[in-house]
């Protein structure tokens, strides 16, 4: 994917939702340390609300900066 059109992607999402990548950008960007709990919950319309959560450990915190470094071709 050209990295441009996917930084444009990403402009548009955070011009939508601003609630929600201020978040993203104060909360997950910033470091998350082992322990952690990611809860996150979504309603589908006219249907019940279904709810996970993860508990960060040391080896989701190895994968992760594993994903940053990967650099596009």
């Amino acid at each position: 994917m050209n990295p441009f059109a996917l930084l444009g992607m990403i402009k548009q999402l955070e011009n939508a939702h601003p609630k929600a990548a201020a978040f993203v950008r104060n909360e997950l960007m910033t470091g998350l340390p082992e322990g952690t709990i990611l809860e996150m919950t979504v309603t589908k319309p006219g249907m019940s609300p279904k709810t996970a959560n993860i508990k960060i450990t040391q080896e989701d915190l190895v994968a992760l900066d594993q994903i940053k470094n990967i650099k596009p071709n």
